[in-house]
């Protein structure tokens, strides 16, 4: 029965998905544990976020429960990386702008990311089926130079579900295959001008936008003898509609503007995980996990989009993790050829995490690096 109704629905969505056209930015689900690794893998099954990583992985996480928590992420170029606190004490709009040209003459423009993870957020996985609410809030801003400022701030909302189905399961190998689905909400202001533009802005007069969007995940997922791991899914698959709402002082549903739709194709990422046997040193060394992954596997055949798509090198990542005494997270990674450090701290439910990482913005390695650091506190068994 299970089989069958994942077929019907693979139909359902992939035949509904044919009538749209357009890009959507895929939600960010902050995950700190992850981004010491250089990223989430989907050959990882020891997180709470493997509902929306890779949704095979449920038949092989047990039971994850994932409690309101706190994260924050910051990234900008790193240039800028040394001078961001003055920047932020800064209240003379002058002396802003000079920091801000100092730093474009260090960098090929300036990006910031922030991300924060609110308590709303929420998952539960167990039986190979996950239901989870997510929450965050985010700040994109893009300067290129003084007289050209791009800054989008927004909150998206979040409900997923899925399941997989145990194909094999002996104790030699096992096999599984798992959809989930993820229904978006989001809203967003956006503000363009100058930078000193930004001292006489007037907050009311910024234009809001919402977004509504469906999407899931596919994929299938092998485990021999409970040390190699093999992953392929299908993922971000999205189709939505978005619709301006006018001034935040004036905003409307009903307003002349039509809604407009959009789809994201998705791509297929790979995956490969190996959990290192420790033998007589499990007592102190408790795991260690090695993980490599390529996202975007099927854009480097795009021959026709390959100058508009990001460098192949960029959707590549591997990391590790050695947990020690069940207690102690080292962390390590890369990005394409960006590093990635972490650690943490996990005393039962309670878990404390800590991040930093390189991470590109533009589609060519060094065109625009960004450096990240991302803290967490969250409560998850």
């Amino acid at each position: 029965m299970k089989k069958r109704f994942l077929i019907v629905w693979l139909t359902f969505v992939i035949g509904s998905f044919s009538v749209f056209a357009s890009e959507f930015l895929t939600p960010t689900v902050l995950d700190v544990r992850a981004a010491g690794m250089g990223g989430s893998y989907l050959c990882d099954f020891k997180q709470p976020f493997v509902l929306l990583n890779n949704p095979c992985g449920m038949s092989f996480s047990g039971k994850q429960v994932f409690l309101p928590s706190l994260a924050f992420d910051l990234g900008g170029p790193p240039a800028a990386a040394s001078k961001l606190f003055d920047l932020v004490k800064s209240s003379d709009g002058e002396s802003m702008t000079d920091m801000l040209v100092d730093m474009l003459k260090e960098s090929n423009g300036i990006f910031i990311d922030l991300d924060m993870m609110l308590p709303l957020t929420f998952s539960r996985v167990a039986n190979n089926w996950g239901i989870g609410f997510y929450n965050n809030i985010f700040v994109r801003g893009d300067l290129p130079s003084i007289s050209s400022v791009t800054a989008i701030a927004g909150g998206d909302l979040m409900l997923a579900g899925g399941f997989s189905v145990p194909i094999l399961n002996n104790d030699f190998h096992r096999l599984s295959l798992g959809i989930s689905t993820k229904l978006v909400g989001r809203f967003n202001i956006i503000y363009t001008g100058s930078v000193t533009g930004l001292t006489s802005m007037e907050f009311d007069s910024l234009p809001a936008d919402m977004t509504l969007a469906a999407g899931f995940d596919v994929g299938a997922t092998y485990i021999l003898w409970d040390i190699l791991s093999l992953s392929a899914v299908w993922k971000d698959l999205y189709l939505g509609m978005s619709h301006g709402l006018g001034t935040i002082t004036s905003m409307s549903f009903s307003n002349e503007e039509e809604w407009r739709k959009f789809m994201q194709n998705g791509d297929l990422s790979l995956g490969v995980g190996v959990q290192v046997p420790t033998g007589s040193l499990k007592k102190v060394l408790t795991s260690f996990s090695v993980y490599v992954d390529y996202d975007s596997f099927t854009s480097i055949f795009n021959k026709e989009k390959a100058v508009f798509l990001p460098h192949p090198l960029l959707n590549l990542s591997a990391g590790l993790e050695a947990v020690l005494f069940k207690t102690i997270a080292l962390r390590f990674g890369m990005r394409g050829p960006y590093l990635a450090a972490g650690a943490g701290i996990d005393l039962g439910p309670f878990h404390l995490s800590m991040a930093i990482y390189g991470k590109e913005k533009g589609i060519d390695p060094g065109a625009s690096s960004q450096v990240h650091g991302a803290f967490s506190l969250s409560f998850y068994y």
